[in-house]
C-alpha cells in the first residue's frame, strides 16, 4: 500500500477542471486518465493527458536562442500555458521519486499550490494517443492483464507507442481505445470498471 497522500474525488475534479480549461484551448485532445477517470473516491493525483498545437517560435523569442537552437522550431503552446500557471502560483514543479525535477518534452510533475494535489501532465503523438490513454487510466492490474494477454499471443503491447508488435514482428496499430482490449482477445471494460 502507498504512503502517498491521497485526496477527495471532488477536490481532485475541480483542480482537473480548473487545469483542462486552462489548457483546452492549446491542445488537440485533452483528457483526465488515471484513478480519476477510474471514478475512485480517493485519488493520490490528477493525471493529464494532451496533444498539444504546436506553433513557430516567433521572432522575440528567437531572439533569445542560443546559437545551437533552431529558430523554426516548433514549440506547443502547452508549454507557454504551463509557464503561465507557474509564474501565477497556480502550480509548482514537484521533484519524482529519484528526487530531481520532472519537467520534459513529454513530463511534467507539478503540484497544484492551493490544494497540494500532484498533477502529471503527459504529452501524447497522435498515433500514441489511445494506448496511451488506457495505459494512464490503469489500474495497473489492467495495464498487466493487457500485456499479458498479449504476450499469450506472442505479441507485445508498447502502451506509450501506436500498438502491438505481433508474433511475425509487424506492427498492429490501435486506432481506438476498445481496440487495445479487442487486439488481445479481452472483452472491453468501462474505466470505472478497470482494477
Amino acid at each position: 500500500m502507498s504512503d502517498k497522500p491521497k485526496f477527495p474525488r471532488a477536490v481532485a475534479m475541480e483542480v482537473a477542471a480548473e487545469l483542462c480549461r486552462a489548457l483546452k484551448s492549446c491542445t488537440m485532445q485533452l483528457v483526465v486518465a488515471g484513478s480519476l477517470r477510474r471514478r475512485k473516491a480517493m485519488v493520490g493525483d490528477v493525471e493529464i493527458l494532451y496533444e498539444p498545437i504546436q506553433v513557430v517560435r516567433q521572432p522575440a523569442q528567437a531572439a533569445l536562442l542560443t546559437e545551437l537552437e533552431d529558430p523554426a522550431k516548433k514549440i506547443p503552446l502547452v508549454d507557454l500555458q504551463l509557464s503561465f500557471l507557474l509564474d501565477e502560483g497556480v502550480l509548482k514543479r514537484r521533484l519524482n521519486r529519484c528526487g530531481s525535477v520532472m519537467w520534459g518534452d513529454q513530463n511534467k510533475y507539478a503540484v497544484h499550490v492551493a490544494t497540494g494535489i500532484p498533477v502529471d501532465f503527459f504529452s501524447v503523438r497522435p498515433a500514441a494517443w489511445w494506448n496511451y490513454v488506457v495505459c494512464r487510466t490503469g489500474g495497473a492490474e489492467s495495464n498487466t492483464r493487457i500485456a499479458s494477454a498479449a504476450q499469450a499471443k506472442r505479441w507485445k503491447w508498447h502502451p506509450y507507442d501506436d500498438g502491438f508488435t505481433d508474433h511475425e514482428g509487424k506492427r498492429v496499430r490501435v486506432e481506438c481505445e476498445r481496440d487495445v482490449f479487442r487486439l488481445v482477445g479481452l472483452p472491453y471494460q468501462e474505466p470505472w470498471e478497470r482494477q
